[in-house]
C-alpha cells in the first residue's frame, strides 16, 4: 500500500487532504508524499491543540463514544506517522 491510499483509511486526514485539494483544485497524488506526512502531523497536533474539536473530543468533552474514536484516530495518525517518515 502507498501514501495515498493509506492517508484514506484515517477519517480526518482524509477530510483533510480533501478539503485542502477542492481548495487547492488538485488530486491527492498531486502531492508529495512528504506534504502528506506533514498534514498528518498537523492533524494529529490539532487534537492536542486546547479549544479545537477535536481535543474536546480526545479529552472527552464530546462524550465517551466520540472521546473512543478520537484515541481510535490518534493512534492510526501516530503508526502513519511513524511508518511514512
Amino acid at each position: 500500500m502507498d501514501i495515498y491510499k493509506a492517508s484514506k483509511k484515517i477519517y480526518e486526514l482524509d477530510y483533510s487532504l480533501n478539503t485542502i485539494g477542492e481548495d487547492d483544485g488538485k488530486e491527492r497524488e498531486d502531492y508529495t508524499p512528504q506534504e502528506i506526512l506533514d498534514e498528518a502531523k498537523w492533524v494529529l497536533s490539532n487534537y492536542y491543540e486546547g479549544g479545537h474539536v477535536l481535543n474536546y473530543e480526545l479529552i472527552g468533552e464530546e462524550g465517551a463514544e466520540d472521546q473512543k474514536e478520537a484515541k481510535r484516530e490518534v493512534a492510526k495518525l501516530k503508526r502513519f506517522i511513524t511508518k511514512w517518515s
